[in-house]
């Protein structure tokens, strides 16, 4: 593996992720806020680090399949633990472990804190969570080959960051479709921000829930996210942009070359409004039944609820812990689901339970006619066994992961379901869960050993096991021709 030509991607993508700290920094100067000396500082040790690697890498390489994942996790790695300092070195939070978990949950767009009031933080900190969103919601990677039209091998950076189990909505140039998804992104974070504006909420709210809410994440600038506000436009919005995001932006990017009716025919957009549809159905009748709210506001909180959990934001315009058995259940089964392959969100990925689905139905026609040759089809396309089996394993993972993080999560004193629900909120990244992190409580309560192994779990999930996975073998690190 060729390290010195690693060192130099990553002291380029680290000078650029200096810059990007650079907006806060401004805005606390111009606040005059006491943060200010914390994102100097984290700006002159990010610059350092960035032009300390360029200085000992080498600029010419190949980028194989090993170089990528190294170059992706490492990316991830140090932006997370760089863009703690400002949290720590502002005393916002009491430690560096603290300001690390606040990171990693900005960056993988978890959206779950340890700061019990994010109302007295100050602006330039609010920002700066917002912004980690918004920069790891569409990928820092994919960010990053923007601006590198010349390296060759960029597709295994990119299939190394975008989530999801299939691939067929690329453009044929990586960097091409790395540009289109950021310009995408770019338009519907400039609508969705204007259109906050219209209905009254703040420029610095409408900025960061805006962030936010692209990047799948969920931190807010009240205590009371959402809910703060009471306001039925706002929730509107909301909910349509975390369903816009919630979808493949490679959908969008179809859309605009060949027609807008290409992402109504995509069977995993249609299979993701189905879920979201009897989801709310279901919980709105249990809300009004149980609870009696009566049927436009059980119908009000049960969508919003409803799409916040399985696009994995984490918005709540209510205390759902409180809600009947039924209605939570449903909101934990979607928690595991999340969003579409290529999309923001977090979870399992849709696209995932339907080829698991297929598989299924597969294995019971092969138990009654074991020698037939059966050819599954995912949307129009023949679907590769190696798929089936990517997927397999996946779940595998996913959920050996999930009852290791419980148990190390209840070995800290938490009872079982409170560990369940945090593991499952980490590692899918959506944030609030229930009970001890429901959504009305933060992080706080979990000790600094829980802490540790939520952190992992939110980089897993948001890099989908394998990216981080595959570094652990000893074969990956051996010298080997065809990587």
């Amino acid at each position: 593996m060729n390290y010195l030509f690693v060192e130099h991607i990553l002291g380029r993508l680290m000078i650029a992720y200096a810059g990007f700290m650079v907006i806060p920094f401004l805005g606390a100067l111009i606040w005059r806020e006491k943060s200010m000396p914390a994102f100097l500082f984290s700006i002159i040790v990010i610059m350092v680090i960035g032009l300390g690697l360029l200085h000992h890498g080498q600029k010419n390489g190949r980028m194989g399949v090993r170089e990528g994942f190294v170059i992706v996790a490492g990316a991830w790695l140090l932006t997370c633990s760089t863009g703690a300092m400002p949290f720590a070195m502002s005393g916002v939070v009491p430690n560096y472990l603290d300001g690390l978990f606040e990171s990693v949950s900005g960056l993988t767009a978890t959206g779950a804190t340890i700061i019990d009031n994010v109302e007295i933080l100050p602006k330039s900190i609010l920002l700066w969570r917002s912004l980690t969103h918004w920069l790891g919601g569409m990928g820092i990677i994919v960010l990053f080959i923007v601006f590198l039209p010349n390296m060759t091998g960029a597709v295994h950076l990119f299939k190394a960051e975008v989530t999801g189990a299939t691939s067929e909505r690329v453009l044929p140039r990586i960097r091409d479709n790395a540009l289109k998804l950021w310009q995408i992104y770019l338009g519907l974070t400039a609508v969705q921000f204007f259109l906050l504006l219209l209905v009254g909420m703040n420029w610095f709210d409408a900025v960061n829930h805006t962030f936010s809410t692209m990047a799948s994440g969920g931190f807010s600038t009240k205590n009371a996210s959402i809910m703060y506000y009471d306001s039925l436009w706002i929730e509107l919005i909301t909910i349509v942009f975390m369903i816009i995001t919630g979808i493949n932006f490679g959908l969008y990017s179809l859309a605009l070359r060949s027609g807008i009716d290409k992402i109504f025919k995509d069977l995993e957009f249609r299979f993701y409004l189905i879920i979201i549809a009897v989801s709310t159905f279901v919980v709105t009748l249990s809300l009004w039944w149980t609870l009696g709210l009566g049927g436009g506001n059980s119908l009000r909180q049960a969508l919003f609820q409803v799409v916040s959990i399985i696009t994995t934001t984490g918005f709540v315009t209510a205390d759902y812990d409180q809600w009947p058995s039924v209605s939570k259940i449903i909101l934990l089964l979607l928690m595991f689901i999340g969003g579409c392959a290529g999309s923001t969100a977090g979870g399992i990925k849709v696209s995932r339970i339907i080829l698991l689905f297929k598989l299924g139905w597969v294995e019971l026609k092969r138990a009654i006619h074991p020698k037939a040759v059966i050819n599954v089809r995912f949307a129009t396309r023949s679907v590769d066994p190696q798929i089936f089996n990517t997927v397999a394993v996946f779940f595998f993972l996913f959920f050996a992961i999930l009852a290791l993080a419980t148990l190390l999560l209840a070995s800290t004193g938490l009872e079982p379901f409170d560990a369940i629900c945090a593991a499952a909120a980490a590692l899918g990244n959506v944030g609030p869960g229930f009970g001890v992190v429901g959504p009305s409580t933060t992080f706080s309560s979990i000790n600094s050993f829980g802490e540790i192994v939520l952190i992992i779990c939110m980089l897993l999930g948001r890099l989908e096991l394998f990216t981080l996975l595959v570094l652990i073998q000893p074969e990956f690190w051996r010298s080997r021709k065809g990587w």
